[in-house]
């Protein structure tokens, strides 16, 4: 039962994540992406270290490790996906990233010898055909773009199996605090570097609230729940969760947006949704 409430909580994560699409879309034209990660994560880390400010006395080098390899992780799918969307179309990267469905139990198996039971292998298949027709109009074509987001689904798929291995045996909170301020320090690294950061507080309001609501919600909220609550779950069975991204970014792009898709890709997306309640069904582990 605890399994099941932690994976609804999980899928509340996707929720917000789909709905960030839309927030964002339009954002990037007014802020350079590193600059805008380092307002993000800068607010999220201040927000959950407010919050828990108490606990921070506690963190160890042992937890410090742990969380920094889980922040590279983590940043590098922020990264290689942020450079890759310049050579390819988003549509290709949203599918590449979506393969992190397919990545995880390969790697969980191989690695951390982790068991995927038969159900949980039906999901994947469900979710991957899912995605492939949420994206029936990509080119098989592969470039450098696609490349670099293939490299962001590989890093995607270590961050979903790192917290789901390390959160078992750690402070979740702790954890979460060490990853996403190597995410800021990284992101604020390459802002320096590459886009000339300008710290100032003269943006509109149409880029504070972008960064406000994905810094609170969609960072601090989200990243603090996968933390605790995936230690219930399976790194394969979150991924398939996480697949279910697109469905809610399309469903968000089309109430805020007036974006539609058309009925094939809405297929996709209730592949997705059965692939989900099918790794649910006979809970062996």
């Amino acid at each position: 039962m605890k399994g099941i409430k932690a994976e609804i909580y999980l899928l509340g994560i996707v929720i917000i994540w789909g709905a960030t699409f839309a927030i964002i879309k339009d954002v990037l034209d007014q802020i350079m992406p590193f600059t805008f990660l380092a307002y993000r994560f800068l607010l999220a880390v201040l927000i959950l270290s407010v919050i828990f400010w108490k606990k921070i006395k506690d963190i160890d080098k042992i937890i410090l490790k742990k969380g920094f390899l889980i922040g590279i992780f983590l940043f590098l799918g922020y990264a290689f996906q942020t450079v890759g969307l310049k050579y390819t179309t988003a549509t290709k990267a949203g599918f590449i990233t979506g393969l992190s469905v397919v990545l995880v139990p390969i790697i969980s198996y191989f690695f951390i010898k982790e068991k995927v039971n038969r159900n949980s292998v039906i999901g994947v298949i469900f979710a991957t055909i899912g995605l492939c027709l949420l994206n029936q109009n990509s080119s098989f074509s592969f470039n450098l773009g696609d490349f670099l987001v293939l490299l962001c689904a590989v890093s995607f798929a270590m961050h979903i199996i790192s917290v789901g291995l390390y959160t078992k045996k750690m402070n979740c909170v702790l954890l979460v605090i060490v990853q996403l301020t190597t995410v800021f320090i990284l992101s604020l690294l390459m802002a320096l570097f590459f886009e000339r950061l300008d710290i100032h507080l003269s943006y509109t309001s149409n880029v504070w609230w972008p960064i406000i609501l994905t810094g609170v919600f969609a960072t601090a909220l989200a990243f603090y729940m996968q933390n605790r609550f995936q230690r219930y779950s399976t790194a394969t069975k979150t991924a398939i969760l996480f697949s279910g991204e697109p469905i809610f970014s399309a469903i968000f792009a089309y109430l805020l947006l007036g974006e539609k898709v058309g009925l094939i890709a809405w297929i996709g997306g209730l592949l997705i949704i059965f692939g989900m309640i099918i790794c649910q069904r006979k809970r062996t582990e």
